[in-house]
């Protein structure tokens, strides 16, 4: 099973409706996360700095990212053992093609 792994900075809630303003980015990836774990061939996992700090520890590239370059490198997406991406979050076009999944038609 492929798996795409978001490492976020600390955060309350993973929807992003918490909070004086809501961050548009994590209530897309929230509803594409639903979708795509609805499917049989891949899973998205999220972890957050405040809630799984030892996730952090355990996967080695993120802990050298945040060694190196702080905690302004999250979030960090890895798609199988692949970094993908740094510092931000995977638009729609990104997790179409981490998941081989079409997104768009089902969330915007």
């Amino acid at each position: 099973m492929k798996k795409i792994n978001i490492y976020e900075e600390a955060l309350c809630c993973p929807t992003g409706v918490c909070g004086p303003s809501v961050n548009p980015d994590l209530i897309r990836l929230t509803a594409q996360t639903k979708l795509i774990n609805h499917s049989e061939n891949v899973r998205v996992l999220r972890r957050n700095l405040a809630q799984n700090p030892q996730a952090f520890v355990r996967e080695k590239q993120v802990a050298k990212l945040i060694a190196d370059y702080g905690i302004e490198v999250l979030p960090v997406t890895i798609v199988g053992e692949k970094v993908m991406k740094l510092g931000g979050y995977p638009t729609t076009a990104e997790m179409e093609d981490y998941s081989g999944l079409t997104l768009r038609d089902e969330v915007r």
